[in-house]
């Protein structure tokens, strides 16, 4: 008899799903950064950044840019990866966020792959900075 005077803990209202934890490339070293660093428009900035970085050293340089369109301060609804001003791969926000979700490196390597598909022009050094001098100039 007693257990059935035993109320339940659990609560049935207002039910919602918990968003996943995004796992992040870039981690914040305090209150500050999480601010800016959690938020999926960063890390898929700061994901591309990587890339480049990461082409030019291995000796395959190439000028990387990454187009987040909807909300980009936080959510972008979709987004555009170009190499060189041609555009490699694209996508929803939705489809970037369970990239992260899924592990740091997800989205690095979904755009690695992207880039190497792409069979695009072998750039020298000097070349590639011309480039990316250019796409600072196009920014202002």
């Amino acid at each position: 008899m007693d257990n059935f005077s035993v109320r339940s803990e659990r609560n049935f209202h207002n039910l919602v799903a918990k968003p996943k934890r995004m796992h992040l490339l870039d981690k914040p070293n305090g209150y500050a950064s999480a601010l800016v660093k959690s938020s999926l428009s960063y890390q898929m900035r700061f994901t591309v950044q990587v890339l480049e970085e990461e082409l030019c050293a291995t000796g395959d340089p190439h000028v990387l840019q990454i187009k987040l369109l909807g909300d980009d301060s936080h959510e972008p609804s979709s987004w555009n990866l170009f190499a060189d001003g041609v555009c490699v791969a694209d996508g929803s926000g939705a489809f970037a966020r369970e990239c992260f979700c899924e592990g740091a490196e997800v989205f690095l390597n979904l755009c690695r792959d992207a880039v190497r598909a792409a069979e695009l022009r072998q750039w020298s050094q000097r070349e590639y900075e011309l480039l990316s001098a250019v796409r600072g100039i196009v920014r202002v």
